[in-house]
């Protein structure tokens, strides 16, 4: 593996498999505020996107703010799931444990939704004093920010640096900090991930190490 010094993992999507349970979620509080959309229109439209984003868009949507608590509301029922809902990407474990170089975290969500996350899942001792959030910097993905950042934190430069992401907005922010992207397509379509420069896209986390090497 010597063709990258650092390995950048995203969290949501890549590490865990929390895509399906927090877009449920969000699907049945849309319908509560009486935005009816389909689960696959959830996905497509605000699948790594920050919070923010997500309530702007929806602002945008129903033409007019959600309710004051909504974005706590969601913070917390998804927490909740986490507990009982919540699983590690498969395979990823193994990733992990075999992975020769260095390698961290570099996330849109907030802290306590990665902590949270890594110690449901069993992840936490793989990461510790390696998790970026895009609450360190000003801008969140798509723009590069939390990867440069992440890179610069453990010592390295852009171009020495593999993202592995499983959203269009997180290649293009891996793309924008001047990285190979690795994209993960096994909830996204592989198209997408193509389209906005992934430069290997794969739909199995065990393929990640060869990949990586070739």
């Amino acid at each position: 593996m010597d063709r990258f010094n650092l390995i950048i993992f995203d969290c949501d999507g890549v590490l865990i498999d929390s895509e399906r349970v927090a877009n449920q979620i969000l699907l049945e509080m849309l319908t509560e505020i009486e935005l009816t959309l389909t689960l696959d229109e959830i996905f497509k439209i605000f699948v790594g996107k920050s919070m923010s984003q997500a309530i702007e868009i929806i602002t945008n949507m129903l033409g007019k703010a959600p309710p004051d608590n909504f974005s706590h509301e969601f913070h917390q029922r998804v927490l909740e799931a986490f507990d009982s809902d919540l699983l590690p990407v498969t395979g990823i474990h193994d990733v992990l444990s075999n992975l020769n170089i260095p390698y961290c975290l570099a996330s849109n969500s907030n802290y306590d939704w990665i902590y949270k996350a890594l110690d449901v899942t069993k992840l936490s001792s793989y990461f510790v004093g390696k998790i970026f959030s895009a609450e360190d910097v000003q801008r969140s993905k798509p723009y590069p920010d939390v990867f440069l950042h992440a890179a610069k934190k453990m010592g390295f430069l852009p171009q020495e640096c593999a993202v592995i992401e499983d959203t269009p907005t997180g290649v293009k922010a891996g793309v924008n900090a001047g990285m190979t992207v690795f994209g993960y397509a096994e909830l996204t379509n592989p198209e997408t991930l193509r389209e906005v420069g992934a430069s290997v896209v794969f739909n199995d986390m065990r393929l990640l190490p060869n990949l990586l090497s070739q």
